[in-house]
């Protein structure tokens, strides 16, 4: 029986050109040039570097770096460099909570507010009723990305859950999905709350440890620290920009701020392919990865998803994990995107089978590419014009850096009266202040504990565009409310709502 396997060569083969080949027997690895295509797939997919590990049979079957760390230097990525992994975190975080439920110490099905005093959603059934599996399935009722100012402005885990209750759901609780990065937040508070430590402690106790996973950390700090640790890059119109401070450590880290290695990915792997055991140790009970690999909300492929996923393949949230199929095989997946990484990690249970792609660059496909390679040398070809279907997915993203790379539109007119009627201390029930200052010749906004600040350039009458610092973000409208003084008493966004103005003058907390 013959497979659709990808070429290598040039730019459309590296996007999914077929050849037919022959399937690889059991525990063996990826066709003959698989290590030839990551490299050509890594150079047209303008990646600094990527490492590849797959697993077959509870065997490292293929484990390479490609590539180099940092641009224009010489350190080669390898096995055990490092990459930050963005939202695979999300799958140790529901495993530290099923290792805890492997410990009594907590039901999936437990309403969270048994465990964690101080719970309280806008809703207030979700209040009585959200479970760890609601918050792990992305089925809680959160807004779709909601609340992650809260991150940047440096609220603490504790005061992140004060001010859940002012985050408004989004439909009926489990209605519909909606991926939620405040939802695995809570997930590692509540795993902390219930340990009687924190989320970092259960995740080193309960699985790195257990697993020799020494070149997996929790805290962004580590992997800044690390002489392997791979730099991260933005994509620009203008080429590939070095990320200088990383994303999502503080009150979010359990939603992505874990870093890793291909060789310690393909020990996960390893674990979890092998019903939660690791060379004669039983990291999780079975019955609990069972639990993690259930699909437990529909939902349908959305922007992040790359090909094979379509309508047709089902899409579904698992605890941790998104499930579709293919070829007639549940797979497993989760991937993982930040400024300046991407990461996928996907799995075939049914075939003992585990690939894990982790790249320094974000806004690409490649882990998406090698990983489509993997699913057709092992499981055949897929019956989709995959070049057709990456090139399109490209093709949009190109469109989105262009958007972010733009240059700032013109003011519709000139400012209608002096900056000093807008400056002041404005407050959200959610975000809680933030501070309109004076900044040059401009004004600017200055929030929460670590005084993160926003830029406010006029965009026409009293509206300005509000814009924070987080890579790939666009701009939002301030709409500024004036008083029959002409003074500003409020300002509203679409994404953060309304900001009430309760004092007239603003200190710098820079």
């Amino acid at each position: 029986m013959n497979a659709i396997r990808w070429s290598t060569g040039l730019l459309p083969c590296a996007l999914g050109c077929v050849l037919l080949v022959s399937f690889p027997a059991s525990a063996q690895a990826p066709q003959g040039d698989f290590g030839a295509f990551i490299e050509q797939a890594r150079r047209d997919w303008d990646v600094p570097g990527v490492a590849v590990a797959v697993v077959k049979d509870d065997k490292v079957v293929f484990v390479q770096g490609y590539g180099v760390r940092t641009q224009g230097q010489p350190g080669a990525v390898d096995a055990d460099t490092a990459f930050q992994l963005a939202s695979v975190t999300k799958i140790f975080t529901a495993a530290a909570l099923g290792a805890l439920v492997d410990e009594g110490k907590l039901g999936w099905d437990d309403p969270v507010l048994g465990h964690l005093p101080g719970f309280a959603m806008s809703d207030p059934y979700a209040t009585l009723h959200t479970t760890a599996r609601d918050l792990l399935a992305h089925r809680s009722g959160l807004p779709a990305f909601g609340g992650e100012l809260l991150n940047e402005l440096g609220y603490t885990r504790s005061e992140v859950l004060r001010r859940l209750q002012y985050v408004k759901s989004v439909g009926s609780f489990r209605e519909k999905a909606g991926y939620s990065n405040l939802g695995y937040a809570l997930a590692g508070t509540l795993a902390g709350q219930v340990d009687g430590a924190s989320w970092e402690a259960v995740v080193r106790s309960r699985l790195l440890g257990p697993l020799g996973m020494k070149r997996t950390q929790v805290v962004v700090a580590d992997l800044d620290r690390d002489p392997n640790a791979a730099s991260a890059y933005l994509s620009r119109l203008a080429g590939l920009t070095l990320v200088t401070t990383r994303e999502s450590d503080g009150a979010f880290a359990p939603a992505g701020a874990m870093s890793s290695s291909a060789n310690d990915m393909a020990i996960w792997m390893r674990m979890l392919l092998a019903g939660g055991s690791f060379e004669g140790k039983q990291v999780l009970q079975a019955k609990t990865v069972q639990e993690l690999f259930r699909p437990a909300m529909a939902s349908s492929p959305g922007f992040a998803e790359a090909p094979p996923i379509n309508v047709e393949t089902g899409f579904d949230y698992a605890l941790g994990w998104n499930i579709y199929h293919y070829n007639g095989h549940k797979i497993v997946e989760k991937g993982g995107a930040l400024a300046g990484v991407r990461a996928v990690v996907t799995l075939v249970p049914s075939e003992h089978l585990g690939v894990v792609v982790l790249a320094n660059l974000n806004l690409t496909l490649l882990p998406e590419v090698i990983r489509a390679r993997v699913l057709e040398d092992y499981l055949g070809p897929s019956g989709q014009d995959l070049s057709t279907e990456f090139r399109q997915q490209r093709d949009a993203l190109a469109q989105l850096v262009a958007t972010v790379d733009a240059p700032p539109k013109l003011p519709l007119g000139p400012l209608p009266r002096p900056l000093n009627v807008y400056v002041g201390v404005y407050e959200n029930e959610l975000y809680g202040r933030l501070a309109v200052v004076r900044e040059g010749e401009g004004i600017a906004v200055k929030a929460g504990p670590a005084c993160y600040r926003g830029s406010l350039r006029h965009e026409g009458q009293d509206a300005f565009d509000l814009a924070w610092p987080r890579p790939n973000s666009l701009p939002g409208t301030a709409a500024f409310t004036l008083d029959a003084a002409g003074q500003a008493i409020r300002f509203e966004t679409e994404d953060y709502g309304v900001f009430v103005r309760v004092e007239r003058t603003a200190r710098d907390c820079s």
